[in-house]
């Protein structure tokens, strides 16, 4: 899933309200879903006409009056699951972090995730796709613990997520396994073996036999079905491991 084909909240956000409610089988009105949440009824008006930018906490507050997983507004599962709310923002934040690096290096620095946000954003066209190096560091200390909507689903991506992890515990714990098994392989020079097996031949079946080998030989506990899923996704280098140029510092929106 990409920028181009996840859905738009307000769009979403303007589907849930117009469903009629169980309770009184009729939709929310804007009033209704405002005093639920403790917002105004201009601010739900503002966020279904896709003209306010919701933060993390209100995505949370609408799926929970509007019975929906916080997944579904950006192209996640629709039922709710018992493990809501789910761990803080900063740690799911934090794991990346520590699982998502060139080979060798140490963490990528919030500078270098700014960058991956901008190319990003230029890959896809738009411009908002902004984010500043301090936005970054206030949101893995925990100091701003409800980031805008736009930030979760950029450093997602600049990261190679969906933007889901950041609201599903199950999809954050698979995808947490499979950057793990990634790291263990580079780390034991795995990969390096798979390249030389491989050498001689361009089947992708080949080089899935060697790895399914190897992790059942290193990762016993890892499921197969869960390695081919890992081997169908392409390689993650979000942030340039060539080191190419320098990274550039965006500075924050106003409204940061």
């Amino acid at each position: 899933m990409d920028a181009a084909t996840w859905p738009s909240f307000a769009d979403v956000l303007g589907q849930l309200c117009s469903t009629q409610r169980a309770d009184t089988g009729r939709a929310y009105s804007n009033v209704e879903l405002g005093q639920t949440i403790g917002v105004t009824h201009s601010y739900i008006a503002h966020l279904r006409k896709g003209r306010r930018e919701p933060t993390l906490q209100t995505v949370l507050a609408l799926s929970e009056a509007l019975d929906v997983h916080p997944a579904f507004f950006v192209g996640g599962r629709r039922d709710r699951t018992p493990d809501l709310p789910g761990r803080p923002f900063a740690v799911k934040l934090n794991r990346l972090f520590s699982l998502v690096h060139p080979p060798g290096q140490g963490e990528i620095t919030p500078e270098a995730v700014a960058t991956a946000v901008r190319r990003r954003a230029e890959a896809i066209g738009d411009d908002g796709w902004t984010i500043a190096p301090n936005t970054i560091r206030d949101l893995r200390s925990g100091k701003n613990p409800s980031p805008k909507l736009k930030h979760v689903i950029a450093l997602a991506v600049a990261f190679g997520a969906e933007p889901a992890y950041f609201f599903d515990e199950e999809l954050a714990s698979r995808v947490e396994e499979q950057l793990e098994t990634h790291q263990t392989m580079e780390r034991l020079g795995v990969n390096e073996v798979i390249l030389r097996a491989t050498a001689t031949s361009h089947s992708a079946e080949v080089r899935t036999k060697v790895v399914l080998a190897l992790v059942r030989a290193l990762r016993p506990e890892v499921e197969s079905e869960e390695l081919r899923r890992l081997l169908e996704q392409p390689a993650l280098d979000p942030f340039g491991a060539r080191g190419e140029g320098k990274p550039e510092v965006i500075r924050d929106e106003a409204a940061d």
